[in-house]
């Protein structure tokens, strides 16, 4: 009653039966993605546009759970984008019977029991892809016998990395193969669409300190602290960009600062830019020289690829441990965790005052290059499964 995120996801499911009988019928091979919200999406996005490149008139549907991804990527050029439906009873059959996929594609660790046991009851393929299931973590975890059951109904699983690959097979599967984090493919672009989608206003003044990105509450309180101490020059984007979020969070800064919405000039005396625009983070961290990324404080880190693809060094709290990349770049000295306030200050003064800085971004270049890849092979499976596209 009281979430308006959960208001949101009812509101966006209203009638969906109803707007199911919009769907134009199928004219051409028909692929269904799913994905959980945006990080889930970035996995997605480059195979639907390398299939949409190889084969322009393949038509793709793609279904968030998430409302603030949906609201971010309805119009998303490459596909049809729709609520997916609650998993009851019935709400399987009817979104299949609507949609008409012949191909159907999951990401990272979203399972649907009711969906999946459909697409496998009327004899279409699925697949799930950057996949990540370790042990330790309840349901998202192979380790829980519902969910082996739940993955042995995929055609193929391509999994992210291959560290847990011998003990799977020995659980039984035989559908599992490594491509690597599609993500990364998407990341490794980014360098080359900053002229186009940074705002004018900042392209020519790349010389921030740090850029935080989708930072909550508990790292503003220590990177305030930090940039206080140290003066230096920072752009940070909150996770949430309501407008009372904005307000507060300006409040709480005491030396010169500015919302990107009032940026009128590049005034040097400005030490803080606030983003109240969605969409621009993952150019904006090539204008700073370290990058913070938020979450770590909460349920785990937000995307540390978008800052590594710039080469830049990264920073996080200590919920990092469900990030491939981060785990890797952790134990590289590319990136580092910290706890507190007095931390961050360390790290920050070590990477500025020793030229780490520099070193660590370039091993993060590097990541992205050694592990990039995987939209290729999984494409290529599509491609190959389905005769008549091959």
């Amino acid at each position: 009653m009281w979430n308006p995120k959960s208001r949101q996801w009812l509101r966006g499911r209203n009638n969906w039966d109803s707007l199911l009988h919009n769907i134009p019928e199928k004219r051409d091979y028909r692929i269904w993605f799913h994905v959980s919200s945006l990080g889930e999406f970035e996995q997605a996005r480059p195979v639907i546009e390398q299939i949409k490149e190889l084969r322009p008139g393949t038509e793709i549907y793609l279904s968030f759970f998430s409302p603030s991804g949906f609201e971010q990527k309805y119009n998303y050029e490459f596909a049809s984008v729709l609520y997916l439906p609650a998993d009851l009873p019935g709400n399987a059959k009817k979104w299949l019977n609507a949609i008409n996929p012949d191909f159907a594609v999951f990401v990272k660790y979203d399972l649907w029991p009711g969906y999946l046991n459909a697409l496998s009851r009327m004899g279409i393929p699925a697949i799930l892809i950057s996949a990540h299931w370790v042990p330790g973590f309840g349901f998202s975890s192979w380790s829980n016998p519902l969910t082996r059951n739940l993955l042995k109904d995929f055609r193929k699983i391509f999994l992210q990395r291959g560290d847990h690959l011998d003990q799977l097979h020995r659980k039984g599967f035989q559908n599992i193969s490594v491509s690597g984090d599609t993500r990364i493919d998407r990341a490794r672009k980014l360098p080359e669409e900053v002229n186009k989608r940074l705002p004018y206003i900042l392209r020519e003044n790349f010389d921030f300190d740090i850029v935080a990105g989708s930072t909550w509450p508990e790292d503003e309180e220590l990177l305030i602290a930090t940039i206080m101490k140290l003066n230096l020059k920072t752009i940070i984007a909150p996770h949430d960009i309501s407008a009372p979020r904005i307000d507060n969070l300006l409040k709480k800064i005491s030396i010169p600062s500015v919302r990107l919405s009032e940026l009128k000039s590049l005034d040097p005396g400005i030490r803080v830019l606030v983003i109240d625009q969605i969409g621009l983070l993952s150019v904006l961290y090539a204008l700073g020289k370290i990058a913070y990324i938020g979450g770590g404080f909460g349920k785990g880190i937000h995307n540390s690829l978008e800052a590594m693809a710039h080469g830049k060094p990264v920073i996080f709290g200590p919920n990092f441990r469900k990030f491939n990349e981060a785990i890797d770049m952790v134990a590289l000295k590319g990136a580092w965790s910290i706890h507190n306030k007095e931390e961050l200050i360390h790290i920050i003064q070590q990477l500025m005052l020793t030229g780490k800085s520099e070193e660590a971004g370039l091993l993060a270049k590097q990541y992205i290059e050694d592990h990039s890849g995987a939209t290729s092979i999984v494409t290529d499976y599509i491609m190959k499964s389905i005769p008549y596209i091959a």
